[in-house]
């Protein structure tokens, strides 16, 4: 059966991934106060992705084949991940060195530049996450069987805990792998009892606490957390994600959002090229104006709906000129 409110999830994550990263296209010397509340608003979406992720993976665990789910995976992740990533790692390597690399790397020979860009995804802002989830394909097997025997989740509030204190890795694509696992659990989790946990995060009391505890975590980041991606704001996540599933899964019988449903289809292709039109924006705003535009969030608001909608029109014609085919070249 279809999950028509995970389905429209994946439209949020994805509006929430690019919202989180058009901020850096303003300039917000200005507005720093702004800039941190949006920052903790929609920084770390992709604990959202994540979540729908473990969702997804054991609701189709029951057809569960290893040969067919790792080919299923090359073939719609790993190959569009290898082929976008060639422009990205060809600046990184030739024309412009990134600073997020750790010192010395641009004294190894190119093949090996490449070859590490590769397995940590630092050539490009968002595709860190490809070599971070590709792990989680790897020790599927083990989920599979962990999931079956259903005691893994006793232990879920303690890899909760080991993900506030472990953060993400950079390019350390292990502790990525650490830090993310509790919120892939916890996807997995809410599928797998989702009879019961549904009735409960459909209730209006659910979704109201939810929300409350939501926006107090936004609040105490702000004032009491340095930086914007701290413990709190991944408490703050995992409770986004319940409650947005508890808000869809209320709202699916009265409501469908084609907007979500649109976006939700080609999620995974936006999701593998906004990065590139986000720097082709700041690069042509550079080029013009000299520097960048003060930002106030109608213009982050506007930015996001440029570039979603940019990446759609884009993914739409991979599809239409490659037919079945796209999903080996752009994921969608």
């Amino acid at each position: 059966m279809f999950l028509n409110y995970i389905h429209s999830f994946r439209g949020i994550a994805i509006t929430y991934i690019v919202a989180g990263h058009c901020v850096s296209i303003f300039d917000w010397s200005d507005a720093v106060a702004l800039e941190r509340w949006l920052k903790i608003i929609f920084g770390n979406g992709t604990v959202l992705f994540v979540f729908i992720a473990g969702y997804l993976f054991q609701y189709l665990s029951g057809k569960y084949d290893v040969k067919k789910y790792m080919i299923s995976k090359l073939k719609n992740v790993i190959s569009p991940y290898i082929l976008i990533s060639i422009p990205g790692i060809y600046f990184s390597v030739f024309i412009q060195q990134r600073g997020i690399v750790w010192d010395g790397f641009y004294d190894y020979p190119i093949w090996e530049q490449i070859f590490y860009f590769y397995i940590t995804g630092l050539h490009v802002t968002a595709l860190w996450f490809i070599p971070m989830i590709t792990l989680f394909y790897l020790v599927s097997p083990l989920l599979v069987k962990l999931d079956r025997n259903k005691k893994i989740y006793y232990f879920l509030p303690v890899f909760i805990a080991i993900s506030c204190f472990i953060p993400r890795g950079g390019y350390l694509v292990y502790l990525s792998f650490v830090h993310f696992f509790s919120v892939y659990l916890l996807g997995m989790c809410c599928c797998r009892y989702k009879d019961k946990i549904n009735e409960i995060l459909r209730k209006t009391r659910s979704v109201l606490l939810l929300g409350s505890l939501v926006i107090s975590c936004i609040v105490i980041e702000y004032y009491f957390m340095q930086g914007t991606m701290t413990w709190v704001n991944l408490l703050g996540k995992l409770f986004l994600c319940l409650f947005y599933l508890g808000l869809l899964i209320r709202l699916e019988v009265k409501y469908k959002n084609k907007l979500l449903v649109l976006l939700a289809n080609l999620s995974f292709g936006i999701y593998f090229i906004h990065s590139y039109y986000i720097t082709a924006v700041k690069l042509f705003i550079d080029k013009y104006w000299g520097n960048y535009i003060g930002g106030d969030v109608f213009k982050l608001i506007l930015a996001t709906i440029l570039i979603v909608l940019i990446c759609y029109i884009t993914v739409w014609l991979v599809k239409l000129i490659f037919a079945k085919k796209s999903r080996l070249i752009i994921g969608s």
